[in-house]
This record gives structure tokens, C-alpha cells and sequence, in this order.
């Protein structure tokens, strides 16, 4: 019995040293653990300045309280969320992918500062973006390569949650604007079945994305969900007078899911 009580120790202090050592191993050469762990300190401290600068940016621009500021704010907790996984498995075999959703989250939120530039944030985002490059140096990433950010790299859980809340909002326009027609001197006109065809054939391609998404389908047929939603927006800005302001409110929440699916794939819009 005593020297169970003796061995027992010894094997539980092998195993964790054997453990230690499978996590060094597991850090990329050229760096020490230390100097990863302080890199990903720093980003999530560059991480949360940036968001307070923006945070102040957003509510002094036009985007405050709109579906922009939204999508910031969703790209910010996903970016933040992903950081976390990094921090708990920076030192094991998913320590890569980690790194690479990261980055992946980091060149999302620089794809919409691009569209949407904000006054005063360009001094945080470029320390961050610093902190991102050198990440991807150290696991050997290029973060400017084109192909990182397109479709090549597209997570196919990211289209699918995209494409649900779509269909959401694509669903609460369309009442909107049947109700909006029934009440406009477009009812019952040959314009008001262009609208309805258009519609239609909207919610037909993002059923074929539906249906394409995990294949070598899926970046065609996002080009075609873009390719309808412009025809819509071009519809509804010939006609704004005679529709009322919650139509173009509603579809500017479509319209916004549309564009992130075109910066998903790398897509320009009605391209």
C-alpha cells in the first residue's frame, strides 16, 4: 500500500511533464511560449481599444443604431470569441486552425471598415492589424493572400447562420412591401407582378445556395443571390415615392445580409 502511495505521485507528475512537453512542442519554432502568450495578450488588449474607439465612432457617424453598427458589433464578439479558442489551444494540434479563424475574423472586420469607413478608428485598427500580421508570420500565414478571405476559406457554419437570418429578414420585407403595394397606385398593375416575379426569383437563388453551399456550386450561386437582390434594390429606388419608408427599411436588412455574403465570397456587388 505505501508504495502505491509512492508510485501514484510519480506517474501523475510523469504524465503532466509528458503533457507540458506535447504543448511546447506544439508552439511554432522561432517564438517561445512566453513570447506567443504575450502576442496574444496584446491582441486581446488592442482588441478591446479598438472596440471602444469604435464604439465612440459608431454613435457620432450615420451608422448608429443601423444594421452597420450590428454588423460591426458581430463581427467584434466573433473575433473576440475566436481569440479565446486561440488562448486554450494555441499549444495543441488545433492551435493552427485557431490562428487561422482568428485571422479569418480580423480580415472580416477590415473588409467592413473598408466599406464602411469609420472617422478615428484608423490608428487602433492598424495597431491590431499589426498584432494580426505578426501572428500569421509566426504560423507561417500570408493574411494579404486573396485567397485567404474568399471562398477558398469561406466556413461553411458562417453561410448557413448568414443564410438562415436572410431568409428572416427577406421574409418580413416581402410582408411589408405586400402591404405597402395593396395600399399604392401599384396594386394590381403589370409593375407590381415585376416586383413580385423579382422577389420570387430572389428566394429562388437563395434556395439553390441552400442547396449548393457545401459544393464547387456555392461561390455561382452566390453571385446569383447578388445578381436578383440588385434588381430589387434597383425596383424599390424607381419606385421609392410610392412605396412607404418601412420597405426600405426592411430591405436595407436584407440588403446588409447580401453584402456580407459578397464580402464572404469575394464578390462585388451585382458583379
Amino acid at each position: 500500500m505505501k508504495l502505491q502511495r509512492c508510485v501514484k505521485p510519480v506517474i501523475t507528475a510523469i504524465v503532466l511533464s509528458l503533457c507540458a512537453m506535447t504543448v511546447r512542442a506544439q508552439v511554432p519554432a522561432g517564438i517561445s511560449e512566453g513570447q506567443l502568450k504575450d502576442l496574444l495578450s496584446t491582441i486581446d488588449q488592442n482588441t478591446e481599444r479598438f472596440a471602444k474607439t469604435a464604439d465612440k465612432a459608431l454613435d457620432k457617424s450615420g451608422y448608429d443604431g443601423t444594421a452597420r453598427e450590428d454588423e460591426l458589433n458581430i463581427h467584434l464578439k466573433a473575433f473576440r470569441y475566436s481569440s479565446k479558442n486561440l488562448r486554450k489551444n494555441y499549444g495543441t494540434p488545433m492551435g493552427q486552425g485557431a490562428v487561422e479563424e482568428v485571422l479569418r475574423k480580423g480580415v472580416a472586420i477590415g473588409a467592413f471598415l473598408k466599406q464602411n469607413p469609420l472617422d478615428g478608428v484608423e490608428g487602433d485598427w492598424s495597431i491590431l492589424r499589426t498584432d494580426l500580421q505578426n501572428l500569421a508570420r509566426v504560423y507561417g500565414i500570408n493574411m494579404d493572400d486573396p485567397r485567404y478571405a474568399t471562398g477558398a476559406r469561406v466556413a461553411e457554419g458562417d453561410v448557413r447562420n448568414l443564410l438562415y437570418h436572410l431568409e428572416d429578414m427577406a421574409d418580413k420585407y416581402k410582408l411589408t412591401l405586400d402591404a405597402a403595394l395593396d395600399n399604392s397606385p401599384l396594386n394590381n398593375t403589370t409593375t407590381e407582378d415585376e416586383i413580385n416575379r423579382i422577389n420570387s426569383e430572389f428566394r429562388a437563388s437563395t434556395r439553390n445556395l441552400e442547396d449548393n453551399r457545401e459544393n464547387g456550386g456555392a461561390e455561382q450561386a452566390a453571385q446569383d443571390v447578388l445578381v436578383k437582390a440588385k434588381r430589387i434594390d434597383g425596383f424599390l429606388q424607381t419606385h421609392k415615392q410610392k412605396l412607404t419608408p418601412e420597405v426600405q427599411s426592411d430591405w436595407a436588412a436584407v440588403r446588409s445580409d447580401v453584402e456580407k455574403l459578397a464580402r464572404l465570397y469575394s464578390l462585388k456587388w451585382g458583379q
